[in-house]
């Protein structure tokens, strides 16, 4: 059999879920800067227990998985919380370039075909743009009915990778979309901005997730950044110039 380069594999036990249009909310994100989708929707489904309901297979698509408390993790997994309508789509890996396009605007029809009406988006944004307190910037597209306080995204600032892929696909299917970019070091594991993003998401929906246990793992993660930066920089000295006798 031949498979279409892109393909969205909901599970028999799910399917008459979405016979019947819903409105559903999106969340998702992609492993980029600061990991900071990947780890806020993971941990939204792990808090929420929400259940996984299918797949998303591509053509290029990276060969692993893993056994999770939830069964067997892959690489872009789709869970349903219908208590509130949502629908998480979890990137544990990065698309590949040549089918990203491909991948949005499947995965954009599909959501609409079910009822899809509204989305949210994490993504990172480079700390070097911060400005005194901020915590994250935002932008929302066709008529989304969010607003904070916080400076929306401004001219000269840039969204990359496949998350610009799919909030343009979005946009383009006139689907109302939130992106929320915490503050994040680009090249830095971040739990600690994906905070940010639950805590914001969880406000606005009304999903009640407690961020304790991400905030716990975020001052680890830290401290162990700190401990091992100790580590190689003792290690330096030790290896310095040594003085002659």
């Amino acid at each position: 059999m031949r498979m279409a380069r892109v393909e969205i594999v909901i599970y028999d036990e799910f399917k008459d879920l979405f016979k019947t249009r819903r409105d559903w909310t999106l969340i998702t994100g992609f492993p980029g800067f600061g990991y900071v989708g990947t780890i806020a929707t993971r941990y939204i489904v792990s808090k929420l227990k929400a259940r996984k309901v299918g797949d998303i297979l591509t053509k290029y698509m990276p060969d692993f998985a893993a056994l999770e408390d939830y069964g067997l993790m892959t690489p872009y997994e789709l869970f349903a919380y219908e208590d509130k309508n949502l629908l998480i789509l979890v990137n544990n890996s990065m698309p590949q370039a040549p089918e990203r396009v491909t991948y949005a605007l499947k995965f954009a029809s599909w959501f609409k075909s079910v009822g899809g009406c509204r989305a949210i988006m994490a993504g990172g944004l480079n700390e070097k743009f911060k400005v005194e307190n901020e915590e994250f910037r935002w932008l929302c597209i066709n008529n989304c009915e969010w607003s904070f306080n916080e400076p929306q995204m401004e001219k000269g600032l840039y969204i990359v990778g496949p998350l610009a892929t799919f909030f343009t696909v979005f946009a383009i299917m006139k689907i109302p979309t939130l992106i929320l970019l915490p503050y994040t070091e680009p090249s830095k594991y971040d739990p600690g901005a994906a905070v940010v993003f639950v805590k914001k998401v969880s406000e606005i929906l009304g999903l009640n997730v407690d961020v304790n246990d991400l905030l716990q793992y975020s001052k680890l993660v830290a401290e162990a950044e700190a401990a091992l930066k100790e580590m190689l920089e003792s290690t330096k000295r030790e290896r310095g110039p040594k003085p002659y006798m």
